[in-house]
């Protein structure tokens, strides 16, 4: 058990993170963020968040850092001129942990393409079948960053992220939205904005060095179901329904490939630890509220 967190900051603050600052505000933690350019700065000032506009963790001001007692790392991936991913922690970690030495929660957003496919069968944090795609190793270099330095860290990995107004309602009600069937089925797997942050406001008050946590929802299901039951829940064209044959003529490689991978996510330990009940423990319950 830590001491209440009084001060967090939040490395690049998008759309997890700003929902997280609202929360962490309205307990009473100060909140002080970084992001990447002047428009996400504004919208973030509109809450009284103190913001820097920074895409280097180690050249932070330390009296800016002073008396923060968290941090939230929320930085993806970066890309190079090729497209290809790579991540900046172990540029900055340690830098940044010289200017902050009474930290007592450090959490990392991972996600769960770390793990290889499964082929549909359940995966939880003990799993060490990693993917090998550049984003799955960048993202497992990301994490060793974090839990190999000095800082009381955590890693979350997190699932496909959706919120009531950041969803694929507009492009389902577009129409001609195509989806694969694949034989057998490939899962997915997601979870709501408002479920990441309740987990992370718990887990700064029962932190855990080094523990790992999954989070995604109740209902992994195959994405032809998902997309199909939530048309048909907000009165959207139905999806267009491919063969794997057809799906490698019509889409991109890249684009096939996230409906290829087929893997179920245990959410476990997320129980266990973190949240014995999620606000939206499937797709199905958050439909009502989502605005395309």
């Amino acid at each position: 058990m830590i001491k209440p967190i009084k001060a967090l900051l939040i490395l690049g603050c998008g759309y997890v993170g700003s929902k997280l600052a609202y929360a962490a505000t309205t307990q009473g933690i100060t909140v002080k963020a970084t992001v990447r350019n002047q428009n996400a700065a504004n919208s973030l000032n509109k809450l009284g968040i103190d913001v820097v506009i920074n895409d280097n963790p180690a050249v932070l001001d330390k009296s800016w850092l002073a008396g923060c007692d968290a941090v939230l790392d929320s930085i993806p991936l970066s890309y190079n001129e090729k497209r290809k991913p790579f991540q900046t922690q172990r540029g900055w970690v340690h830098s940044l942990l010289e200017n902050m030495p009474k930290l007592q929660w450090v959490g990392y957003l991972s996600a769960t393409s770390v793990y290889a496919d499964s082929g549909g069968d359940w995966i939880d944090e003990t799993s060490t079948h990693f993917s090998n795609s550049p984003r799955g190793v960048e993202r497992l270099g990301a994490e060793q960053a974090w839990l190999t330095s000095s800082a009381p860290a955590e890693v979350f990995r997190l699932a496909g992220i959706y919120g009531n107004e950041r969803n694929i309602v507009s492009k389902l009600k577009a129409g001609n939205y195509k989806t694969v069937a694949w034989q057998p089925a490939h899962y997915s797997n997601r979870i709501h904005v408002d479920d990441i942050v309740a987990a992370l406001m718990a887990a700064m008050q029962k932190s855990e060095t080094g523990r790992i946590i999954n989070l995604s929802d109740d209902a992994p299901c195959p994405h032809v179901d998902y997309v199909c039951t939530l048309a048909d829940m907000i009165g959207a064209p139905a999806p267009i329904i491919l063969t794997p044959e057809q799906a490698e003529q019509e889409m991109s490689a890249a684009y096939l490939d996230f409906f290829r991978d087929n893997k179920r996510i245990s959410n476990q330990k997320l129980h266990q630890d973190l949240l014995p009940k999620l606000k939206y423990p499937s797709f199905r319950m958050a439909a009502p509220y989502l605005k395309g």
